[in-house]
């Protein structure tokens, strides 16, 4: 109920207008917001976005007139995590997820279609609270490993509950960052590709005269925590002093493949090579060394 009420306080951002940041550098931006427009309401004053290598995203809520967050406050963050309008929550500008923090707890809420639901996977997600605000972390694995989002805050206080334990609005102050009419924020998650390998296995074992023989990579992708899909492979491969010309290269199922045709000349000597695999300019590579039989 707290969600839903507070998504109504929001309903009236048009989710065509962004509001823009008034910084920013590398993983960080800062979005400031006007003050004083309720003087009974907590009041937002800036909140800087950042996120590090591994998509740990950290929201600070600065709040000038609360350094503590009390019994009657909640502070709420709404994402729309694909940053689309038309999906997610229609009653604020297609949020995907909600962030509620109420003294001592915070929570993750996934929409459902008609609902805010608590999220399957949260396990990333924490607060804290001190004299200039609110500080709440989330990784993009958590928020569907969204590349970028919209958002929108609000903090409300004043809030009291009713006989049935429901929350209880009737003297609740609060303020939106941004303003209404003001649309949402955005932000770009940005995090540093690292491509691992996971294997590497030559085929046949051994290797033989006059056949084709491979080299396999198996790596996997920070970007997906999958095997790569997709990338640029490189091979390289020497009999003694002869290069050995590459037949076929590529990748598939997460494997970046190398093969060469050895000559009948080649038996008793070793083939030696490398396999590299260059996934959005950041490179693996792995050596082999094979007695051709």
């Amino acid at each position: 109920m707290l969600l839903a009420v507070s998504a109504a306080l929001l309903a009236v951002l048009p989710g065509a207008a962004f509001g823009r940041s008034s910084h920013s550098t590398v993983n960080s931006q800062t979005y400031t917001d006007s003050t004083g427009e309720d003087p009974n309401a907590p009041d937002i004053t800036s909140i800087v976005a950042s996120n590090d290598d591994a998509g740990l995203i950290t929201f600070k809520i600065n709040i000038s007139n609360r350094p503590a967050i009390t019994p009657d406050m909640t502070v709420l963050m709404f994402l729309d995590t694909d940053q689309k309008a038309t999906t997610g929550d229609p009653t604020t500008f297609g949020a995907d997820y909600a962030i509620e923090l109420d003294p001592g707890a915070v929570g993750l809420f996934q929409w459902n279609g008609t609902d805010y639901l608590a999220a399957a996977s949260q396990s990333s997600l924490t607060f804290a609270y001190d004299a200039t605000g609110a500080t709440i972390r989330v990784n993009a694995s958590d928020l569907n490993k969204s590349k970028g989002l919209n958002f929108a805050v609000l903090a409300i206080s004043g809030i009291a509950t009713d006989a049935s334990g429901n929350p209880d609005f009737t003297n609740a102050h609060s303020d939106s960052a941004p303003d209404a009419g003001h649309g949402v924020y955005n932000y770009k998650v940005i995090t540093k590709l690292s491509v691992g390998a996971v294997a590497l296995k030559t085929t046949p074992r051994p290797a033989k005269a006059d056949k084709n023989f491979s080299a396999g990579l198996a790596a996997t992708e920070s970007d997906t925590g999958g095997p790569v899909t997709a990338g640029t492979v490189g091979c390289t491969a020497t009999v003694g002093l002869r290069h050995v010309a590459t037949v076929a290269k590529s990748v598939r199922n997460g494997i970046a493949v190398c093969m060469w045709h050895l000559a009948k000349t080649d038996k008793g000597k070793t083939i030696r090579g490398t396999v590299t695999l260059t996934v959005q300019g950041v490179a693996v590579k792995r050596s082999f060394a094979a007695k051709v039989t």
